[in-house]
């Protein structure tokens, strides 16, 4: 007998005994695919993109997206639980498949389809889970859908929105931010920036650079140029923001809220400088306010802010006779008091109708009622004063 011809025989049935045990085949997997078997499909893939044959082949990468789609996408706990990463390897797979196969292969087109369905399946769970109010979990099907089109502005959009509900302003601000990258972002996403570095972040630096970039993107949307100068106050570069409010209001001298925001302005330096023992220049500074309140009522005389500010500039302007008579000794009070009290008492009642104007807009506003009654009562109109009084007490008790 011829013992080499039988070691030979031996140990090609031996490599074909490994052979055949061996994982790691594309057709294989595919077939447990086919029967549902994830567990099988998974672990013959995962062998087979291993090896550097199959690597390079489309077709390997094409059924090991179908077996991760399957994973991430199966209903069934058990399935899922097979990967945690399965979605992001589907997604990698079918990509790798668009890398290397011509746009006209079948391959390529099924694979483009099947991440569109993924996209697509995603995005109408998260509405749903929106529309039920479940804003996290709607959050977590729109990612899902981010994964599959990251800078697809609709899945964006849809993910700041959830994540806004969700009151996740981090993730709100990540997606809005990605938006204003990309040059998909709207006046709203851009106003909701701004809100929340201004009003979460306390960021005012930030959302001024914001409001500025919106200014370039959107050069007619006027609110824009309103909040800069509302920032600009905010952060006492007064001069900087009168400068802008009067290039503002020549350019739309009916804007009831730019005059308010110029009158505001004044209004504040005025307190500043007299705070400061400059009287002359606080006076000066209260009549502009005044100025641009009455501009602001004239143009729209049901506004509540327009009226009430009104009427509290007129309060300013005679508290400086008040307080000169309050501190006066007995010699100087008989000299100039009565003179100085009845030009406070003159200006006082100029500014009443438009306080009380203002309780009428808002004839439960408190605020408002206690600034009436105190007018009222330095003008020793104490019937009207007592009847506000009641008022206010009645509101408050109601609270």
């Amino acid at each position: 007998m011829n013992t080499n011809k039988l070691f030979v025989l031996a140990l090609t049935l031996l490599m074909s005994v490994a052979s055949f045990a061996q994982k790691g085949s594309v057709t294989k997997a595919d077939a447990y695919l086919i029967k549902n078997d994830y567990a099988n499909a998974k672990a013959e893939i995962d062998v087979a993109i291993t090896i550097e044959k199959n690597a390079v082949k489309s077709k390997t990468w094409f059924v090991r997206g179908k077996i991760y789609q399957a994973i991430a996408t199966s209903t069934e706990d058990a399935v899922t639980a097979l990967d945690a990463e399965a979605l992001d390897k589907a997604i990698i797979a079918y990509n790798k498949v668009l890398e290397m196969d011509k746009e006209t292969s079948p391959n390529h087109l099924i694979a483009t389809t099947n991440l569109d369905g993924m996209w697509g399946n995603y995005i109408n769970s998260g509405g749903t889970e929106y529309g039920e109010g479940n804003f996290e979990s709607a959050l977590i099907s729109f990612e899902n859908a981010l994964k599959v089109k990251p800078a697809d502005s609709v899945t964006l959009l849809y993910a700041g929105v959830a994540a806004q509900q969700a009151e996740i302003t981090d993730k709100t601000l990540t997606y809005y931010y990605q938006m204003l990258e990309n040059e998909d972002a709207s006046t709203d996403v851009l106003s909701t920036l701004i809100y929340l570095e201004r009003s979460e972040k306390k960021n005012n630096e930030k959302a001024l650079e914001l409001v500025r970039k919106a200014k370039e993107l959107y050069p007619t949307e006027t609110k824009f140029g309103q909040e800069e100068i509302s920032l600009l106050l905010a952060m006492e570069k007064v001069e900087e923001a009168k400068v802008k409010l009067e290039v503002a209001i020549s350019e739309e001298p009916d804007n009831a809220n730019l005059h308010l925001n110029l009158g505001v302005l004044y209004d504040n330096l005025g307190s500043v400088k007299m705070e400061e023992g400059k009287k002359d220049e606080a006076r000066e500074s209260y009549s502009k306010a005044k100025e641009s309140y009455l501009n602001a009522v004239r143009i729209d005389p049901d506004n509540y802010v327009g009226n009430f500010n009104t009427g509290v500039i007129y309060v300013n302007l005679a508290k400086e006779y008040y307080d000169e008579v309050r501190d006066m000794d007995l010699k100087s009070y008989d000299k100039y008091g009565p003179a100085k009290l009845a030009k406070a008492d003159k200006i006082l009642k100029e500014g009443l109708p438009y306080m009380e104007k203002a309780t009428s807009i808002q004839p439960d506003d408190i605020g408002g009622l206690k600034a009436l009654q105190q007018m009222y009562t330095q003008l020793k109109m104490m019937d009207k004063a007592e009847a506000i009084l009641d008022k206010v007490d009645a509101l408050e008790a109601g609270q």
